[in-house]
Formats: C-alpha cells, sequence, structure tokens
C-alpha cells in the first residue's frame, strides 16, 4: 500500500511540474483581434435649393420630387434624374411635354460633352503613340477554338467582305449604291481632288451616307477642314453635310484591300458588298 501511495505521489508531481512548464512556455499576453474599419465614399443628398439649380426646376418642383422618392418611388427610380422622374408622374400633358424638352436638352449636352472628350482622348493617343497594330481577334485561341464564333462570321459573310488580299478584293463583283447604303471612304491628305471626285459620285445616289475616314491627317479638325475645302456651292455642301460622318481612321475597316486612295467600301445592312 506504501509503494503504491508513494508512486502516485511520484505521477502527481511529474504531471504537475510536466504542467507548469508548459504555462511558462506560452506566450506572456495574446494579441487582441480588432475589425478593421473600412471607408467608403459617401454622397450626402443635395439640398433642395442646390437641386433646383442645377437641375433647372422650381421650388414646388423640388419638393414634388422629394416627396415621391421618399414614399414610392426610392424603391424604383433612385437611378433616375429628377427631370426625368417629375416627367414620369407628371399628368398635365403641357407641363410633362415642358418636362421632356428638358430632359432632352440636358441629355443631348451630356452625349455632346462625353463625345468631345472621347475625340479628346483619341486625338492624345493618335498624337503620343501614333496608329496602332492592327489585331486581327479571330485568329486568338478563343475564337479559332469557338465554333459559334466562326459559324457566326460565315453567317454574316464577315469572311467575303475583308479578303485576305489585294487579288481577292479586286476580284469582287462591281456593286451599285442605292438608298439605305453606307459608303466607307477613306481619303488622305494628299488625295484631295481625287477624294472630292469620290464624295461628288457616292452623293449623286439620294439616300446614300458617308463614313469619312481619314488618314494622315495631324488631328480631326485638319480633317473637318479637308471637307470644307470641298470645291462645290456652299448651299451644296450644306445640303450634304448632314449625309457626311467624319471619323478616325480605322485601320480594320479597310484591311485587305488596296490602300490606294480614294477606298471606297459600299456596306448593306452592315455587310461590305465590294469596293466603288
Amino acid at each position: 500500500m506504501n509503494r503504491m501511495r508513494a508512486s502516485t505521489r511520484g505521477w502527481l508531481a511529474l504531471y504537475t511540474g510536466f504542467t507548469a512548464l508548459c504555462w511558462s512556455s506560452a506566450p506572456a499576453q495574446t494579441a487582441a483581434i480588432t475589425a478593421t474599419t473600412v471607408a467608403h465614399t459617401r454622397f450626402e443628398n443635395a439640398s433642395d435649393e442646390a437641386l433646383a439649380q442645377h437641375w433647372g426646376l422650381s421650388a414646388e418642383a423640388v419638393a414634388k420630387y422629394q416627396d415621391y422618392m421618399t414614399v414610392e418611388e426610392r424603391y424604383f427610380y433612385a437611378h433616375l434624374d429628377p427631370v426625368m422622374v417629375l416627367g414620369i408622374i407628371e399628368t398635365d400633358p403641357a407641363k410633362r411635354a415642358r418636362f421632356a424638352e428638358q430632359y432632352l436638352h440636358a441629355e443631348r449636352r451630356r452625349i455632346t460633352e462625353q463625345i468631345r472628350f472621347a475625340a479628346l482622348v483619341a486625338a492624345t493617343q493618335m498624337k503620343r503613340f501614333g496608329p496602332e497594330a492592327v489585331v486581327d481577334f479571330s485568329t486568338l485561341p478563343q475564337a479559332v477554338n469557338s465554333p459559334g464564333y466562326g459559324r457566326a462570321r460565315a453567317e454574316r459573310g464577315d469572311r467575303a467582305t475583308r479578303p485576305a488580299n489585294g487579288a481577292q478584293a479586286a476580284a469582287s463583283p462591281p456593286v451599285a449604291p442605292q438608298a439605305g447604303d453606307i459608303v466607307d471612304l477613306l481619303i488622305d491628305a494628299n488625295c484631295a481632288s481625287a477624294g472630292y471626285e469620290k464624295l461628288n459620285q457616292v452623293l449623286t445616289t439620294p439616300g446614300v451616307s458617308i463614313q469619312l475616314y481619314g488618314r494622315g491627317f495631324k488631328d480631326p479638325q485638319h480633317l473637318l477642314t479637308w471637307l470644307d475645302q470641298w470645291p462645290v456651292p456652299a448651299d451644296v455642301r450644306a445640303a450634304r453635310a448632314a449625309r457626311i460622318s467624319p471619323r478616325r481612321f480605322d485601320p480594320v475597316v479597310f484591311q485587305g484591300w488596296d490602300p490606294t486612295c480614294p477606298v471606297a467600301l459600299l456596306r448593306r445592312k452592315g455587310v461590305v458588298l465590294g469596293k466603288l
């Protein structure tokens, strides 16, 4: 019995010593886990006076807008501007027409400024980096390995309208423009008389419009200057200007065709039928 007690006391002493050793090797203090605050950009609500001044609204209209958005349409129309919301909920035809006109003018102004900035970005890119290399996305693995992509190109005649070389382009059958067609016309600063002659030739067909691409011009304004020097009477130039849309040169549009200017490609329902 005494031997068993002695053995038990020995095991208890060993266990106590081992436990003390473990606690003594543990860190004195555990680092506290704290939450990291994420700060989001917040846009506070504008005052009624700021809304009225920015959107050209009366105090009564702003109050009507605020009340309506609070009780109902914040759940549906939170992404719409005040003028559109007021136009939607207005029941008086005359007032609703005024809201429609006000919204239209504001939207046209926004679109105009966006296009101007996009044109400035394009001009800056051209000035700093020059023409970028042509990228044929049909050669990328994603396209090559996609049967649906090849089928879609074949259905819209893309392979026939994008010849691989000049010989194939020259072999395209002659085509005649008709009302509703679009002509992609490529000119440069050195083909003045030939470019103007092609303009006259294409625009003799009523209902045909031209997408005018300028190659080698310093900036878009120089292309517009070239167009202003078109040697036709001023009234004729003004009447035909609505059918001409100047554009920045896009090499993909004319890839595979003889690059000698002017190049006129007849496009019908989005498909290039041939060269004029």
